[in-house]
């Protein structure tokens, strides 16, 4: 995770700024991207910045850049802007691999000519392209797969989606399914998932990374104050704050969270101002109205459960049991060389399979069964974003080493949950995958109308974490808490969404 963005310049109509990342790519599979967008401050409140012109077209990876923008100095760099104009996707030509350092990138933008400006910032996120294609859904060991995934009715291995038509899930011969042991998996059958629904058949982008603390710091510190409260953990209303580790109420660290603010004189009416000593590692204690709120305010939206599997799976026929990275092959961090959390540490050991944080602390589960004792002792929390590719180890395959779906999207099993709409519940079937529009309301809450609201009915999560105590917990199809509805924060949820 090496996004650099700064040199931000800018008139009211107008910005342009300096983009810098490593190993953007665009190849006959997919491509990545980054996805930009603006806010801009007046009266002391962030906005966001509607860009002045879309596309007018369907993504086809190849450039459509507007009249009025500019990819700036680096000439294999391409620009696409959906017809949302919230944000713009920047992307290397075809059949292009480098690293990206591009300045005077520009963006025509439309703002009310009497606003009154004081600040304006841009802001960037990692994605890769999903294409449009069929792909296999579940695993292929049906009733003697992972727990509750899905598979043909009565044992016909996994399921192929081939359209975004609405599917039917019964028992019966030939249809969907997926054993039912606990309320984590889906409400009776047989019910329909509609068309509405993403299955996954269309095309999207996906996160390459998950939310960082930077990313999330940067997310709380263009919130007011009211908006603030709601997306923290601690009581931050007063001008002292003893549990300064605001997002897991306490004085001092847990679980590797590493967002904290001022203790003592704040002012009890303006924002706070957060900060992260591990700006690079994935952000946890996390709760769906977080996830919603990140999504909206940056443009974007949540996904899909059948979208993830997409993401880790691609194309390929599944295979039994297998993790994100396509196969049951695993190697666990046990700790780093450099600077924890900073982005620029690598993973040890420094040979041999490294490809996933998993297997440390004692999982929800085992402690119930009496477990105190963890069998892998050593740091308990996510690692930085991308660490498992940012070294190469001699013999291992590209895909295995840097533990990433078929498409790259990097530590989809194991690290932190990976939040999604589940197809198991009512609530999460009606969800309609309309895009953010920038702006949350007075209390810091995403009001997009077909998104699961704050109490999280209809959500769940995919990929397993860094508590799960083995492989049989990372696996692409396991549904062990895929509807799975938690109001509450995760300590070891994070955040990914889409477009």
């Amino acid at each position: 995770m090496k996004l650099k963005i700064k040199n931000t310049q800018w008139t009211k109509d107008k910005v342009s700024f300096s983009i810098a990342w490593k190993e953007a790519w665009n190849n006959a599979v997919n491509n990545d991207g980054v996805y930009v967008f603006v806010k801009y401050k007046e009266k002391g409140v962030w906005h966001h910045a509607n860009l002045a012109k879309s596309s007018g077209k369907a993504f086809n990876a190849t450039n459509a850049i507007p009249e009025g923008f500019s990819t700036g100095s680096d000439k294999d760099l391409a620009m696409w802007i959906p017809d949302t104009a919230k944000g713009a996707f920047l992307f290397v030509q075809k059949g292009i691999e480098k690293d990206v350092c591009a300045d005077n990138v520009t963006l025509s933008i439309k703002i009310d000519e009497d606003a009154d400006i004081e600040d304006m910032k841009v802001f960037g996120l990692e994605m890769t392209y999903i294409p449009e294609g069929e792909f296999e859904i579940g695993d292929p060991m049906g009733t003697n797969g992972p727990r509750n995934c899905l598979y043909v009715y009565p044992n016909g291995g996994a399921y192929k989606v081939v359209s975004e038509d609405a599917i039917i899930m019964d028992a019966k011969d030939g249809y969907l399914y997926c054993d039912q042991d606990n309320e984590r998996s889906r409400d009776e059958v047989p019910f329909t998932i509609p068309a509405s629904f993403p299955k996954g058949f269309k095309a999207f982008w996906y996160m390459k990374y998950g939310v960082s603390c930077q990313q999330y710091v940067d997310f709380l510190n263009t919130l007011t104050r009211r908006q603030q409260q709601q997306h923290v953990r601690s009581d931050i209303s007063g001008s002292n704050i003893p549990n300064y580790y605001v997002m897991t109420d306490t004085c001092e660290e847990r679980f590797r969270q590493s967002i904290v603010v001022e203790r003592k004189g704040n002012s009890t009416t303006e924002p706070l101002t957060f900060y992260t000593y591990a700006p690079a590692r994935a952000c946890n204690a996390i709760a769906w109205k977080d996830t919603a709120a990140f999504a909206c305010w940056a443009g974007l939206r949540p996904i899909s459960d059948f979208e993830f599997e997409k993401a880790c799976r691609g194309p390929l026929p599944s295979v039994p049991w297998e993790c994100a990275w396509g196969s049951t092959e695993i190697g666990r961090v046990d700790t780093f060389s450099g600077a924890d959390g900073s982005g620029d540490e690598i993973k040890v050991p420094t040979h041999g399979l490294v490809n996933a944080c998993v297997g440390s602390g004692i999982a929800p589960f085992e402690a119930a069964a009496g477990k105190t004792v963890p069998d892998n002792p050593g740091f308990e929390g996510p690692v930085t974003c991308g660490l498992f590719s940012f070294t190469r180890h001699e013999g291992i395959p590209k895909r295995l080493n840097d533990g990433a779906g078929y498409y790259g999207n990097t530590e989809l099993s194991g690290n932190l949950w990976e939040p999604v709409v589940t197809f198991g519940h009512p609530k999460g079937r009606a969800f309609i995958p309309n895009h953010g529009t920038g702006e949350l309301d007075a209390d810091g809450l995403a009001q997009v109308e077909g998104w699961p609201n704050e109490n999280a009915e209809g959500t769940g999560v995919r990929g397993g974490v860094y508590r799960s105590p083995d492989a049989t917990y990372l696996c692409v199809s396991l549904r062990f808490a895929g509807c799975h509805a938690k109001k509450e924060p995760r300590f070891n949820g994070g955040i990914r969404v889409g477009f």
